[in-house]
């Protein structure tokens, strides 16, 4: 009679371990996921993103030179083809835009390494 006694205090401790783990870890994933929730919120990560910008040198050199790019393939398309209801020629101006978008963006990258 003793030992079943025994045994069923045993399986008691145990099961009181088990619960006490349990909520430990449930603790600990509710936790995980409102950090989680927090760093995948819009403004966060836009924020981060910024700072991010903000510390990298490399970050600025790059952006300065895609919107050099960029905006030259635009101009040079709106000089050469300007407002056109045609298909044709507005095809023949995105084709230059994007020949001009990609010289300067070549140029440009291979002046900053020299």
């Amino acid at each position: 009679m003793k030992n079943s006694k025994n045994q069923a205090e045993l399986l008691d401790d145990a099961m009181m371990l088990l619960e006490k783990k349990r909520r430990m870890q449930h603790e600990a994933l509710r936790t995980q996921f409102y950090e989680t929730s927090e760093t995948f919120r819009p403004i966060n990560i836009f924020n981060q993103t910024v700072k991010d910008f903000r510390e990298s040198p490399e970050g600025k050199t790059n952006l300065f030179e895609t919107i050099l790019s960029i905006s030259g393939g635009y101009f040079s398309k709106k000089l050469l083809i300007g407002k056109s209801n045609s298909w044709v020629k507005n095809l023949l101006g995105y084709a230059l835009q994007y020949t001009v978008t990609n010289f300067i963006s070549k140029k440009v990258h291979t002046d900053t390494e020299e």
